[in-house]
């Protein structure tokens, strides 16, 4: 449904309402005067209907929005149109008096229309004051639209940027272990070249993509490890484990691999060989538990140490873009094992 017709429902809602309200009203004002319920009750069926063109007729002008221009003459303008309704409907109400022959018998020729007129007008102004409310009320909920648009947009750019900041950083890495290997062992080399490949069709297939299943993770980070495995050989042994939940479960594109490259590069610095490179991954309760595990030795500092532009660093924020207030994400040192564990609460925010 679009805006536009949002908003004409909403009023037409509006002056419905308001006739119902403004019949009943004048059934027991004039109950009291006419002191006989069956005359109170058609001479209210005969003036009240009147209401709803006059309203309709007056809807364009009560519905301007608060903009610069609208100053004091149209506050005044609006007001006059109201009053003048409201005359329109006490010279229909005389008319009605007439022709029934049904008068308020305290009431002098003055009273007769001053009186409806007042009450009238009181009706009319009210009702336009409901009709400003509710054209402001919408358009706080189109500015709303707009913003969340807007931070959809700018979401979706900054999820894009952090995501591909990794692939650059990774493929350095890659091709300087390729280059190490081509004069010492062409096969190995070779083998790097297939693995790197696998793990760049990954990354083309996700390029428009910022979420993906457990299962697309797990097998990237393979590909990755065993661009690693064919560079280091027996020093390097991994183990990947997921239930079948986990492997289904939806979460960010790219979000291991910043942690399993931590736990290699970490792991050979210290001097560990062989390293081994443990991830686990388990599902329950709308959570998402995932485990890295390497030797190694964990910096005190390891929240502000590293490149800002890569990394923990980039890990952390798309955490904080996908999973606000939802995730856990934390590192310790078990015996001469570091831990890396994340936990992720429900779906991700997704923008792709």
């Amino acid at each position: 449904m679009r805006p536009g017709e949002t908003e004409w429902r909403s009023a037409s809602r509006l002056d419905m309402v308001g006739v119902c309200l403004l019949f009943l009203l004048s059934l027991v004002l004039r109950t009291a005067h006419f002191q006989n319920v069956g005359e109170a009750l058609l001479f209210s069926l005969l003036v009240e209907p009147l209401a709803l063109p006059l309203i309709l007729l007056l809807r364009p002008f009560l519905q301007r929005r608060a903009e610069p221009k609208f100053d004091v003459r149209a506050i005044l303008l609006n007001a006059l149109l109201c009053t003048g309704a409201a005359l329109a409907m006490t010279a229909w109400a005389k008319i009605i008096s007439g022709l029934t022959g049904w008068y308020t018998p305290t009431w002098g020729p003055l009273q007769s229309w001053v009186i409806p007129w007042a009450y009238f007008s009181i009706v009319f102004v009210t009702w336009g004051l409901a009709h400003f409310w509710a054209a402001a009320e919408d358009d706080a909920r189109s500015e709303k639209r707009r913003a969340a648009a807007a931070e959809a947009e700018a979401l979706k750019a900054e999820l894009h940027h952090l995501r591909h900041q990794l692939d650059p950083h990774f493929l350095f890495n890659a091709l300087n272990g390729i280059a190490v290997e081509i004069h010492d062992d062409p096969d190995a080399a070779v083998g790097m070249v297939r693995d790197l490949g696998e793990y760049l069709r990954y990354s083309l297939d996700q390029r428009n993509r910022t979420v993906t299943t457990f299962a697309s993770e797990l097998d990237a980070v393979r590909s990755y490890l065993d661009v690693q495995k064919t560079r280091f050989g027996p020093e390097l042994n991994y183990r990947l484990t997921a239930d079948e939940v986990a492997r289904r479960r939806q979460m960010p594109s790219f979000l291991l691999q910043p942690l399993v490259e931590n736990a290699v590069k970490h792991g050979f610095k210290a001097g560990i060989t062989p390293l081994a490179i443990a991830v686990s991954a388990a599902a329950g309760n709308d959570t998402l538990q995932i485990t890295v595990a390497g030797e190694g030795i964990l910096r005190p500092d390891w929240r502000l140490a590293g490149d800002p532009g890569v990394g923990l660093s980039v890990l952390r924020r798309r955490l904080e873009l996908h999973y606000p207030g939802r995730h856990d994400f934390g590192m310790r040192q078990i015996g001469n094992t570091v831990t890396a564990e994340l936990r992720l609460q429900g779906e991700p925010c997704s923008v792709s």
